[in-house]
């Protein structure tokens, strides 16, 4: 029976990664972190489960801090992309919440009459997956993204977490265990309840701040616009006063041909004529769209990519009706474009170009195309991920646009050319 005692223990350290794994950001691929940790932490699990066997429960729980958790975060920090609180708040959190678990475990099974080995192998077989079901459901995904674009505050519920960590460890086992002191025990119960707690409000804390940032972004963006309209407005008026110029000289103008005409002056009205077209160029002002919100946005922002290099191609067929707000479809446009602005930037100024097409029939369509480097992460969802601070909050909103109109996404890359595909139904 002590068989099964031993195997849950196992269970728990191992699950103990597990749910590390899951709220760890490594620098490695998923494919290449699973493997490392696999290959240093067994040896590490099995290890500890000896001295365990060896030293017996009380012993072992004064070292194990030593033994385990010590050597554990000496690994993943090496692995680890961001070498700061993130890293250890992660670290701290599933460790606490894996040995609260056992903690709890050991107390009931300490008040249930005989060797209830069978309790602790199954309890522990069933509350670990049920755990991590939840945290990879409701929890990673979201986690994940805070760590990318939240670099403050980290230490501080790092520390809070090891305190946590040192808490438990002190009033289960010192100086004896807590089944032997169950006069200790309400104030452990207390801690059991309040490091849960806390663990919600600081994830919490932690989405709310990454939920005021993207809101500042897209306060940003709409102010861009606003910027983008007044600037498209002082274009077109100065291009209409230097219409009205050209057109009050117009009459000077065809006589000064009618002469030119009359006295066989070709080669200098020829050389006159080039001169005119020039003057009347410059009062044309390039338009995208006929909706003055789309055309301010694809200006700026396209005008944007040509001035760094980058070859700009637009076939661009508007419906007379959109089928979505246009500040909203002008923000996706702003969006999109800027990330391809920002690949593009990482190429060479020859391999650079961004192609912007909009369908609109058989159904309203955008597709928006680049050059990138080759590197790209997409999540589960295949949306694309990025790790550099401040980048990432375009692409989730697109992704929210579609969602809110029922629009089909398609993030695809292949080989150097990155595409963005939305689709509206009809």
């Amino acid at each position: 029976m002590i068989l099964f005692k031993d195997f849950s223990i196992f269970w728990s350290l191992f699950h103990a990664l597990i749910l590390f794994i899951l709220l760890f950001e490594s620098k490695y691929s998923k494919k290449k972190t699973i493997q490392l940790s696999l290959y240093a932490m067994i040896p590490l699990i099995i290890a500890n489960v000896f001295l365990l066997f060896i030293l017996g429960n009380a012993a072992y729980l004064k070292i194990m801090l030593l033994t385990c958790s010590l050597p554990s975060l000496i690994f993943f920090y090496f692995l680890a992309k961001h070498r700061d609180g993130r890293f250890l708040f992660t670290f701290c959190m599933a460790d606490t919440i894996i040995m609260e678990l056992i903690y709890i475990t050991n107390i009931v099974e300490y008040f249930i009459p005989g060797d209830n080995y069978l309790f602790l192998f199954f309890s522990r077989l069933l509350l670990y997956p049920i755990l991590e079901f939840f945290v990879y459901k409701k929890v990673r995904t979201t986690y994940l993204d805070v760590q990318n674009h939240i670099n403050k505050g980290w230490y501080h519920f790092a520390a809070i977490s090891a305190i946590f960590y040192v808490l438990m460890t002190i009033s289960m086992s010192v100086p004896t265990l807590i089944t032997e002191r169950l006069e200790y025990l309400p104030a452990l119960t207390l801690i059991f309840i309040l490091m849960p707690l806390i663990y919600i409000q600081i994830l919490f804390t932690l989405n709310h701040q990454k939920k005021m940032y993207e809101l500042t972004e897209q306060d940003n963006i709409l102010r861009l616009q606003v910027s983008n309209m007044s600037e498209r407005i002082q274009e077109f008026y100065e291009a209409d006063e230097k219409f009205r110029i050209e057109r009050h000289n117009m009459r000077h103008k065809m006589q000064t041909i009618a002469g030119m005409l009359e006295k066989k002056e070709y080669e200098e009205l020829s050389s006159l004529i080039s001169e005119y077209n020039e003057a009347i160029q410059e009062t044309k002002v390039k338009r995208y769209c006929t909706n003055p919100v789309l055309d301010a946005v694809l200006a700026s922002y396209l005008q944007k990519a040509e001035e760094k290099g980058i070859q700009v191609h637009t076939k661009i067929m508007l419906p007379d009706t959109l089928p979505v707000k246009e500040t909203e479809l002008a923000t996706v446009f702003a969006n999109a474009i800027e990330n391809a602005i920002n690949a593009c930037e990482k190429l060479q100024n020859d391999k650079r170009y961004l192609e912007v097409k909009v369908l609109n029939s058989p159904r309203f369509m955008i597709q928006i195309s680049n050059s990138f480097d080759g590197f790209i992460s997409f999540n589960e969802n295949n949306v694309p991920v990025s790790h550099e601070k401040g980048h990432g909050f375009g692409t989730k909103f697109i992704v929210a646009f579609c969602k809110k109109y029922g629009a089909f996404y398609e993030f695809k890359a292949q080989e150097n050319r990155f595409t963005l595909r939305i689709g509206f139904d009809r």
